[in-house]
C-alpha cells in the first residue's frame, strides 16, 4: 500500500516499498536520503551559530563522537511523516533554502520553477542569490559545482558577484588561516578553495586571488602561494573544463605577480619540469580539463 502526502499541487511525497519519494506534478524527482532527528551538539551555545540546515549538518560532523551510533533504525513510516513534515515547513517558508539541506532544496526548486509552480518560479532566483551572498563556502561550492550561476543573467551575475564579494574574500581568507594550522591534513579542503577562488576568475572574470594573498597572515603568505602555483602546475583543478589557452594566460599573470613580489617562491620551484612551468602542455584551445563550463 502506497501512503501519499500532498505538498501542493506539484508537489506530493510517497511512501513506496519503504523508500520516501518526491514527485513533481505526478512524476518521481527523487527520494530522501536521510533525516535529521536530533543534534548531540558538545557546547548548546552552537545553535546560535545556525544559520541553516546546512550549518546542522556540519555542526553534526563536528560534534560526533567515535561511538556514536549513526544507524538509528526508523520505521520508514516515521521517516516519511518527518520528511513530509520538513518539506511542508519548506513549502510554507515560501521555498527557503535554509529549511532543507541545500543539495535537496535547489534542485526540487528548480524543479518545480520548470514544472509552472508559481512561488518557485518568484523566489528561484533570489535563493540563489541569497545563499552564495552569503559567503558560506559550502554553499558558495555548491552552487558553482552545480551551475546555478548559470540559472542568472549576465547583469544578475555581476550584480551578484559585486555584493558577494566582500563576504567572500573575508571567509576564504578566515578560511585559510584556519586550515593553515594543519595544512597536510586540510589538503583537499584547501584544494577546494582554491577551486572556488579559480573558477570565480576564469569564468567570471572575478579574480579575488591577489586580494586574498595580500591579506594573508605574513606566516602562511608564501606557503599558500607555493601550494596554489603546484596545485594549479598539476592539473588538480579538475571540476570545470576550462580551455588551456584562457587557463594559460591567467597562469602566466599570476605567475608574473607571484614571482615578481615572492622571489623566494620563484627559487623553490624554478627547477619544477613538468606542466605549465616547462611549457610542456599544449595550448590547444579544444583540449581541455573536467566537466563542461
Amino acid at each position: 500500500m502506497t501512503t501519499e502526502f500532498e505538498i501542493s499541487d506539484c508537489l506530493r511525497l510517497k511512501l513506496e516499498r519503504g523508500k520516501t519519494n518526491i514527485y513533481v506534478n505526478d512524476k518521481l524527482f527523487n527520494h530522501c536520503k536521510y533525516l535529521l532527528l536530533n543534534l548531540p551538539f558538545k557546547n548548546i551555545d552552537k545553535v546560535e551559530e545556525i544559520n541553516s540546515i546546512d550549518d546542522v549538518f556540519e555542526e553534526l560532523d563536528k560534534s560526533l563522537e567515535p561511538g556514536y551510533n549513526q544507524a538509528i533504525y526508523i520505521p520508514p513510516e516515521i521517516e516519511f511523516w518527518g520528511h513530509c513534515s520538513n518539506i511542508q515547513v519548506w513549502y510554507e517558508n515560501n521555498y527557503d533554502s535554509r529549511f532543507i539541506h541545500s543539495n535537496l532544496a535547489f534542485p526540487l526548486l528548480k524543479k518545480l520553477t520548470e514544472a509552472g509552480d508559481r512561488v518557485a518560479k518568484k523566489v528561484f532566483k533570489d535563493e540563489i542569490a541569497i545563499r552564495f551572498e552569503s559567503g558560506h563556502l559550502p554553499i558558495v561550492q555548491y552552487l558553482l559545482n552545480n551551475k546555478y550561476l548559470d540559472s542568472l543573467n549576465d547583469e544578475e551575475i555581476e550584480c551578484l558577484l559585486d555584493q558577494a564579494e566582500e563576504n567572500l574574500i573575508e571567509n576564504l581568507i578566515n578560511e585559510l588561516k584556519k586550515l593553515w594550522e594543519n595544512s597536510l591534513i586540510n589538503y583537499w579542503k584547501i584544494a577546494i578553495i582554491i577551486e572556488i577562488i579559480t573558477f570565480l576568475a576564469l569564468k567570471y572574470n572575478k579574480n579575488y586571488i591577489l586580494s586574498i594573498i595580500e591579506n594573508l597572515p605574513e606566516n602562511i603568505k608564501e606557503s599558500f602561494v607555493k601550494r596554489l602555483i603546484l596545485y594549479l602546475n598539476y592539473m588538480e583543478f579538475k571540476d570545470y573544463r576550462i580551455p588551456y589557452g584562457m587557463f594559460y594566460e591567467f597562469f602566466e599573470q599570476l605567475l608574473d605577480y607571484i614571482y615578481r613580489d615572492y622571489p623566494k617562491v620563484y627559487e623553490s620551484l624554478k627547477l619544477i619540469n613538468s606542466g605549465f612551468l616547462s611549457g610542456a602542455i599544449s595550448l590547444d584551445e579544444r583540449l581541455s580539463f573536467g566537466a563542461v563550463f
